[in-house]
């Protein structure tokens, strides 16, 4: 596969090449192939998306797909059924470890953050991570920017 371009967290990218996703309802979304490699292949899409396909994806954090809905991708060497593939991802604060000590915060934490601007957003439950190759950012899903008219970058801070 063809490396396209680099992802904001370091060691991560995004491949040329797609895949289609179908679902259920027989129809089809198409996505670009994210790296690296995980240990089984799963998919990560809005709820918009996942009920567009017809499919009760359960909100989780990447790579527990203990409620995972099935799935079947379709790319350019075949096809397989992911019985267990395809979940919402849970809000969630990358940082490296020296970030992590500087907020106070450790792997596994559940915190609470506050998007800044004119009106209050707090996120609740945001699982922390920290790698190595992470830079501090909360990433949330698309429908859930939407919900809280979040529609460009933006700050936060940690809530005690």
């Amino acid at each position: 596969m063809t490396i396209e371009g680099e992802l904001t967290q370091g060691g991560q990218h995004n491949y040329e090449e797609t895949v289609e996703i179908i679902g259920k309802l027989k129809r089809s979304l198409r996505v670009h192939v994210l790296g690296p490699n995980w240990e089984r292949s799963f998919v990560e899409l809005s709820e918009t998306e996942a009920l567009f396909l017809g499919l009760k994806a359960p909100l989780a954090m990447s790579g527990d797909l203990t409620e995972a809905a099935e799935c079947t991708v379709v790319g350019p060497c075949g096809e397989i059924n992911l019985k267990s593939g395809v979940i919402v991802p849970k809000p969630h604060l990358r940082c490296s470890p020296i970030q992590s000590r500087e907020l106070g915060v450790s792997n596994g934490d559940r915190i609470s953050v506050e998007i800044l601007g004119t009106s209050k957003k707090v996120l609740e439950d945001v699982a922390v991570r920290v790698h190595p190759t992470f830079q501090l950012r909360v990433e949330i899903n698309a429908d859930y920017a939407r919900e809280l008219w979040i529609a460009r970058t933006s700050h936060a801070r940690l809530i005690d």
